[in-house]
This record gives C-alpha cells, sequence and structure tokens, in this order.
C-alpha cells in the first residue's frame, strides 16, 4: 500500500497568517501603549496592564512592528506575480480615474499636514492620549525626582536633600537589606517591591517642605503663563531668568515638564523665577 505523502509546509500561507497575526498584536499593543502612564510612573509604581508591565508591552510593539516588516516583504515575493499583475491592472485603471487618484492624494497630504501641524480633531487625538497618561499621575503615584528608580540611594538622598544613613536605617528597619551604593530598582526587583514600595518604606517626606509656599497648590501640573498669572510674575522676565540658568522654557510648557527635562525638581524652577520665596 502507497504511504500518502505528507503535505509540504506551507510557507505562503504561514507568512500570510504570521502577518495577519502580528497587526492583530501591533494594535492591540499600540492601544495599551496609548492608554498607559508616562514612563516616570510606569518604572517607578510597575504598573500592570493585562499582566504585563509598559516597558514589555514596548517591546513587543518593536519587536512585533520590526517582524511585521520583514514578514511584509516575504508576503510580497511569494505574491510577486498576482502583486505586479494587480499592480498593473490599478496603474491602468487609474489613467481613467486621475480626478480619484488626484483627490486621494490631496486628502492624504492634508492628513500628513493637518497632523503635523496639530490641527483639530488630529490634535484631539494626541491630546486625548497625554490626558490618559497625565490620569495615571497623582501625589502618590510621582517619584520624588526624575529617574529616582536609577539611582544609588546615596544620590536618592542628595536629590531629595535627606541624609543617606537615616534613610538606610528606616529601610533596614522595615526588613529591607540593602546597601546605600546601591541602585534603588535593583533593591525593589530583588525584596519583589516596586521603587515606590521601597522608597516608602524609607519614610521619606517630600521634597517640597510643606512650609512651602507653593506646597499642594499644584503649580508643577500648570504651564508656565499659568503660574506666572498664579503668582503675578512677569511672563517674559521669567522666561529670561530660566534662560539665564541655561533653561530653555516655552511660555505653554508646564513647570513639571520643564523641570524633567533638565534634571530639576518644579521648586527648583520656582527659585529661579520667583528667588527667596521658595524653600526646600
Amino acid at each position: 500500500m502507497d504511504t500518502k505523502k505528507q503535505k509540504k509546509f506551507n510557507w505562503r500561507a504561514f507568512v500570510s497568517l504570521y502577518v495577519t497575526f502580528s497587526f492583530i498584536i501591533m494594535v492591540i499593543s499600540g492601544i495599551v501603549l496609548y492608554l498607559s502612564p508616562a514612563g516616570r510612573i510606569a518604572k517607578w509604581t510597575h504598573v500592570y496592564i493585562l499582566g504585563l508591565e509598559k516597558e514589555s508591552w514596548q517591546a513587543i510593539h518593536i519587536i512585533f512592528t520590526f517582524l511585521f516588516v520583514i514578514a511584509g516583504g516575504f508576503h510580497i515575493w511569494y505574491n510577486w506575480k498576482p502583486f505586479t499583475s494587480y499592480l498593473r491592472t490599478k496603474i491602468q485603471q487609474n489613467i481613467s480615474l486621475r480626478k480619484e487618484l488626484f483627490t486621494s492624494s490631496l486628502v492624504v497630504l492634508f492628513l500628513l499636514v493637518a497632523t503635523l501641524a496639530n490641527i483639530p480633531p488630529f490634535s484631539t487625538v494626541i491630546e486625548f492620549g497625554e490626558t490618559l497618561t497625565d490620569s495615571w499621575a497623582t501625589e502618590q503615584t510621582e517619584p520624588p525626582v526624575p529617574h529616582a528608580e536609577s539611582m544609588t540611594f546615596v544620590e536618592l538622598a542628595a536629590a531629595i536633600d535627606k541624609p543617606v544613613e537615616g534613610l538606610m536605617e528606616n529601610l533596614h528597619n522595615s526588613g529591607i537589606s540593602a546597601n546605600k551604593n546601591e541602585i534603588v530598582k535593583d533593591v525593589a526587583t530583588r525584596n519583589d517591591l516596586t521603587p515606590l514600595e521601597v522608597f516608602e518604606k524609607m519614610k521619606t517626606v517630600k521634597t517640597v517642605s510643606p512650609s512651602s509656599p507653593y506646597a499642594g497648590r499644584g503649580l508643577g501640573r500648570k504651564s508656565l503663563r499659568e503660574v506666572c498669572s498664579t503668582l503675578q510674575l512677569d511672563l517674559e522676565k521669567s522666561i529670561a531668568l530660566l534662560q539665564e540658568s541655561g533653561i530653555q522654557a516655552e511660555a505653554e510648557m508646564t513647570l513639571k515638564d520643564i523641570a524633567e527635562k533638565y534634571d530639576k525638581k518644579p521648586v527648583d524652577l520656582m527659585e529661579i523665577i520667583n528667588p527667596g520665596s521658595a524653600g526646600h
């Protein structure tokens, strides 16, 4: 009895299915990243979305996008004849569809320009995404300083102006073994904690003192223009003072964004634009 020949692996079908599945994963990961918190909060609190952290979703999105392009190339190669035949047909059709070709080209060009120019409703989509990102930020989830999780305890103590010995003693009293020269996130990982939880166990206070005239006023989330209006400061002079300190700022930028760009705290900027009034 003749044995049935084993059916050969169909690479064309494999590539087509892979492109489809990759596209689905890219869409899901893209939506998750659109909804996810800012990197500083994700790294500080280890927020999980559908069981994965933001960094994992970023890795998935990048890798599958990269492989999607490669698989797309193979898809074209395996379907070269029908593709070129389809292309010739479309070119012949477009010769008689000049109005449609011209209109579609204008629409694509308009979408590109409108997106780059931040024109509604395209800018609204971007702004809505930023609103979703900022919605994760609370007084509890914000790191005390930018990139706090990547600092050693010595660096973190210096950044928040606290004695490292006292912080380490608080940490040891909480049952966490750590060396002051270790990086915060490494200690957090070793103890199955988030950097935020490690920081809380150190029982540190906010970097802005309660006695500060700016405490609890939420100035960090306001634009430079709004801050100057609230405190009755001259906007142009404030921008000039920041420039003198090597900080380039625009009126519509938030104090928090400016501070993060230059590895500073909002209170540092307040000391520049309104010297002598902000305290640690």
